[in-house]
């Protein structure tokens, strides 16, 4: 089959969905991944693994509550390029590549699957009648969908759906297993802090300050960020202030991120539970501590915290509380044991519930079934 991946950002790197076209491309399938360069010097065609990425480029905002002005004309662009070429299925990623999707899958009566990585009505807070109208916009176009897949159980809630809804699938955002990827930490023979790592987006609703403040208050904590977003400029100036607690890396390759994640202490994703998509995220942060072993903070109120306190494989702290998240912190810091422990947790948890291959199973069921259809 030919299959078009379709998502609203430079796909540089875009690790969940670079996950499903190297298992579909394995499988066979010609796998092309169209994304909206709105940011970054990508290049406008590159061959990855056995999957192609092609490009659209249009500037536009970073972060994705600054877009929305720009949608119409990435959806234009998106929309003639998918009626110029050939493919077999068309899977788009969230509601801002969905509607040229259906456009263009129903003119040339093909196959769509719809990736809900993010409920597009709850990104933000918005006013209630906005909120609602932009979901029920969303769940009706679901309808024309051939298979819906989404990242937790939680979603099933946020769309309105349960787990006996027909077509609607559930694949966790696991990373492959890539504990090989761990390296020898040089700092073994020199000074070792107590270190806390994050990567990934770097935008607003997420607690990084009170970790900063924690590390300083301890001492003998280092934080070190990797990623981009709203906060990079602000992180990149603190670590220049504070370089003996705080490091900022930029953007790294996804196995840098992995083989830092091993030689880390404890990793953190302290989302905002008033912003609503935040209750439901599914974060790579989270599978990739427990993949790797590592214990990892999450903010209360969240479909994580549900995760980690059903596997125990790190601590739930209220979003914002300070005192809380140090608490965290010095409890684990003085503690190697419990760490070890949690981190084993997650391991087992991945290895039996959440690891990759399990939900290239569930993946690759999905094109099956379309393509017996």
């Amino acid at each position: 089959m030919k299959i078009i991946m379709l998502r609203s950002n430079p796909i540089d790197p875009d690790v969940r969905l670079e996950k499903e076209a190297k298992t579909l491309a394995n499988a066979g399938h010609d796998v092309t991944l169209v994304g909206w360069q709105r940011f970054g010097n990508a290049p406008v065609q590159e061959k990855r693994h056995r999957y192609t990425i092609r490009r659209l480029k249009f500037r536009a905002p970073v972060e994705k509550g600054g877009v929305i002005l720009y949608l119409p004309i990435w959806w234009i662009l998106a929309l003639f390029w998918l009626l110029k070429e050939d493919w077999d299925v068309v899977h788009a990623a969230d509601l801002d590549t969905y509607v040229p999707a259906i456009l263009a899958a129903k003119s040339k009566r093909k196959q769509l699957v719809y990736d809900i990585f993010d409920f597009y009505a709850d990104l933000v807070v918005l006013p209630a009648y906005v909120r609602n109208c932009v979901a029920a916009f969303d769940i009706y176009l679901m309808r024309f969908a051939d298979a819906v897949i989404v990242v937790d159980p939680s979603r099933l809630r946020q769309i309105g759906k349960d787990g006996g809804d027909n077509g609607i699938n559930i694949i966790y955002n696991s990373p492959e297993d890539s504990r090989h990827l761990a390296t020898v930490d040089m700092r073994q023979e020199q000074w070792k802090p107590f270190k806390i790592f994050y990567a990934g987006i770097l935008g607003e609703g997420r607690d990084f300050e009170s970790v900063i403040h924690a590390a300083k208050d301890i001492g003998d904590v280092l934080v070190e960020f990797a990623g981009f977003g709203y906060y990079a400029e602000y992180l990149r100036s603190i670590s220049e202030q504070e370089p003996p607690h705080v490091t900022f890396v930029g953007r790294i390759p996804y196995d840098d991120v992995i083989s830092r994640t091993l030689q880390s202490d404890l990793l953190f994703a302290l989302y905002d539970p008033d912003v609503p998509n935040n209750r439901y995220a599914s974060p790579n942060k989270l599978f990739e501590a427990m993949m790797c072993g590592k214990p990892i903070l999450i903010s209360d109120g969240t479909a994580m915290a549900e995760i980690v306190r059903e596997e125990k494989c790190g601590f739930v702290v209220p979003y914002g509380n300070a005192d809380a998240i140090k608490h965290a912190i010095l409890t684990l810091k003085e503690n190697p044991a419990l760490c070890k422990h949690l981190g084993k947790n997650g391991r087992e948890a991945y290895e039996k519930k959440y690891n990759w291959e399990n939900m290239e199973e569930r993946l690759l069921k999905i094109y099956v079934g379309l393509q017996k259809k």
